[in-house]
């Protein structure tokens, strides 16, 4: 192809204007072929509407360059009527300019700080409507024409022996099921029944091992995927595919910049290259064979495959594309953003999200120490099932999760977590220096040690051996073995006055020490009497156990960091305790009632999902990184409410994370923790933190316990600096 093989113009169709709407807008093109000037002021406001939708769902890696190739560069943002934030952020980051905007993808835009999709939206539409009056570069008949060519059938035939052989076969059996009076019956069996003559047998044979090699000629059977591609390259200038070359599909893109000092031309002119060459690849890429390979690629990839696993069965996705000296599969992945590939991985849509999933899945398998057997997980799709075992371990190291034989630990950031977990493997009692040492990373002995004696989840039951508390093993010393060894000898049950008596006459303890251990668990106290707790628990899966999952007067709000994805419009995993909040089965798809539609919720994957909550962010126009709760209702009534900002007050702080109303004091503000994880309205603050620890919500445990004195008395005082050794304050117990 020689010359650009474009000329300016103005913009005179919807297609002229954003020619990427040929390769997205799948049936619908001759809608948008229609002339710009037939639009009214509502249609056209519309269709702009949906060109920001469909710009922000399918090329969030464009550049505005690229997106509005018809913008012009020297436009002033101040005179467009953009919403206060939007000037604010536009302001902020020194842009005065649409040309200042040019060179930045709307992954860049999403970065901008205090500003949500709606903000992004608003600025892209004012974008949209300034180009409708610039000039665009359309493409030229020779460069649109393959992709024409591509969506018709194009495959060369070897000759048409092979077809007379087809139908001769074909008649042969169709004679043969006519005979015996079964003319409905498929004419390509599954396999022949006993007694069916040869030559019926033979021909069925025939049919099943027809290969394309007997139906294609030699040129037709060179196109694979690669072929095709390198054929799609060879349409373009050679500056349009080193510009491909050099920004798409690089490790480290070159700046605009850059390309233009080599290649003798402006910035603005790269990005024009770039924007042409990138919108007539994505058209290929949209029709005939090219298509069918993408799309049964993001068929089978589901949500993570390997990359290893999904050459097996589309071999052609390795091989070489000349042109841009790329395999097959990368050069689909950087044109197609429906699915990522990265690190030998196959994620849909995005890294971040199947890594988030990841974290939902083994959530609620795991147990109350955060442990999951490798054999429950589904989280890998692979046509091999006796390798999903291998796959999934990658797959999880790879997203940095431990291993541990066959049994995956999903909390490791704490040193009590992760100790708690490498005992629940263990089965038996450790020193600190044995739980220490099964860290993947050096942790301190004595910090260990500090931390266990501090967590009520633990028992020290030799000088420096410790167990989990639910296992029931005597303590070493304390208060709490004593309550159990009186316990024992009294048969299980015994009254709370006579235990003080006993227990403060032989050691120097409070009395309240003694209520208080008595209160907590792995006791209660009821009417007076002291006994321990069954050991029985509540269904893991069950909305009170569900991390991140509260109780509300008349609703569950599950309470979730808003992402990328969120704002992109894809839907996310939720809890299982949310198929059982709707009493759904698998397979169920419900809809939820709200005040912008009906929110759907299905239940077709290994776990239930949200639809989009895209419209709810918008509306009250939440950024990334924002908590909000996802609201369901008592009614079957679903909204979304954002969570209050933190004040660094860890009352407040743990009032607005289960989403209970401010400055509530100590009395309400304790029986809104309770209620939250549906404890009894009477439970002390210490069995409260233990629920709240228990079920993985940690951030507010903590919090919970930094102002435990102050839920119990009302005072507020600070913790004073301990300095003593943790195993002499032990003996003394």
């Amino acid at each position: 192809m020689s010359g650009e093989s474009v000329r300016d113009v103005r913009p005179r169709t919807w297609l002229d204007a954003f020619p990427w709407l040929q390769g997205v807008a799948h049936g619908e093109q001759a809608r948008w072929d229609a002339a710009i000037t037939d639009a009214d002021a509502a249609e056209r406001r519309q269709r702009l509407g949906q060109v920001v939708d469909l710009a922000m769902d399918r090329l969030t890696r464009w550049t505005v360059g690229q997106i509005f190739p018809a913008l012009d560069p020297d436009s002033d943002l101040h005179l467009l009527a953009l919403p206060t934030r939007a000037r604010n952020v536009l302001s902020r980051c020194g842009h005065t300019t649409t040309g200042d905007l040019l060179g930045l993808s709307l992954d860049d835009m999403f970065d901008w700080q205090g500003i949500g999709s709606g903000t992004i939206a608003a600025i892209l539409h004012e974008l949209a409507e300034v180009s409708l009056s610039g000039e665009v570069a359309v493409l030229s008949q020779a460069m649109t024409e393959p992709v024409r060519r591509a969506s018709a059938a194009n495959q060369g035939t070897s000759d048409l022996g092979w077809l007379r052989s087809l139908a001769d076969d074909i008649a042969q059996i169709a004679t043969w099921q006519t005979a015996i009076g079964k003319p409905t019956e498929p004419i390509i069996a599954k396999s022949m029944v006993a007694g069916v003559p040869d030559e019926v047998v033979k021909a069925w044979q025939r049919l099943k091992a027809l290969t394309a090699g007997e139906i294609l000629n030699e040129s037709a059977l060179a196109k694979d995927v690669a072929e095709l591609l390198d054929d799609a390259f060879r349409e373009l200038d050679t500056r349009g595919v080193f510009v491909l070359q050099q920004r798409l599909f690089a490790d480290k893109p070159a700046t605009l910049e850059e390309l233009g000092t080599q290649l003798g031309v402006t910035r603005e002119r790269v990005r024009q290259v770039e924007g042409r060459a990138r919108t007539a690849m994505l058209n290929r890429l949209s029709v005939g064979a090219l298509n069918m390979v993408a799309m049964t690629a993001r068929a089978m990839i589901g949500t993570v495959r390997p990359l290893s696993d999904l050459l097996v069965h589309l071999p052609a996705l390795a091989r070489t594309v000349a042109s841009v000296d790329q395999p097959a599969w990368r050069v689909i992945d950087r044109l197609d953003d429906a699915y990522e590939i990265e690190d030998g991985w196959c994620v849909v849509p995005t890294l971040s999200a199947a890594k988030e999933l990841t974290r939902t899945h083994l959530g609620e398998h795991a147990n109350q120490h955060g442990i999951a057997l490798l054999g429950d997980l589904q989280l890998v799709t692979t046509t091999t099932p006796e390798r999903r075992e291998e796959f999934t371990r990658a797959w999880l190291s790879t997203c940095g999760y431990v291993i541990d034989g066959d049994r995956v630990i999903t909390r490791t950031r704490s040193m009590d977590d992760y100790a708690a977990a490498i005992l629940s493997i263990h089965g038996a009692p450790m020193s600190a220096e044995e739980i220490a040492d099964q860290f993947v990373s050096e942790r301190s002995v004595r910090s260990l040690r500090n931390a266990m004696s501090l967590d009520d989840r633990f028992e020290r039951v030799d000088r420096d051996r410790w167990a989990l508390t639910e296992w029931g093993m005597e303590a070493y010393a304390g208060v709490r073995s004593v309550i159990r060894q009186e316990l024992a000898k009294a048969g299980g049950r015994i009254n709370l006055d006579p235990l003080i008596e006993l227990v403060t006459g032989r050691y120097s303890v409070a009395a309240s020490s003694i209520i208080a251990y008595a209160s907590a668990l792995p006791f209660e106290t009821r009417d007076g009497v002291v006994r321990l707790v069954g050991t029985s628990r509540v269904a893991r899966k069950a909305p009170e156990r569900t991390s991140r999952m509260f109780r509300w007067d008349t609703a569950w709000a599950y309470r979730v960091r808003v992402t990328h994805d969120h704002l992109r419009g894809s839907g996310s995993v939720a809890p299982m305790a949310v198929a059982g909040i709707l009493s759904m089965t698998y397979g169920e798809k419900r809809q939820l009632n709200s005040v912008l539609g009906p929110q759907s919720i299905n239940f077709s994957g290994t776990q239930p999902a949200f639809g989009t909550i895209r419209r709810f962010l918008l509306e009250d126009d939440i950024p990334i990184d924002a908590e909000v709760f996802l609201v369901i209702g008592d009614d079957n009534s679903f909204t979304v409410q954002a969570v209050p900002a933190l004040q660094d007050d860890p009352l407040a702080d743990a009032l607005a994370l289960v989403g209970a109303p401010p400055g509530l004091d100590k009395e309400a503000a304790r029986r809104a923790f309770a209620a939250a994880v549906k404890l009894p309205a009477d439970a002390p603050v210490l069995s409260i933190i233990g629920t709240y620890r228990e079920r993985g919500d940690t951030d507010i445990a903590d919090l919970l316990t930094s102002i435990r004195q102050q839920l119990e008395t009302g005072e507020s005082t600070k913790r004073p600096h301990q300095t003593a050794n943790v195993d002499d304050i032990l003996e003394l117990l």
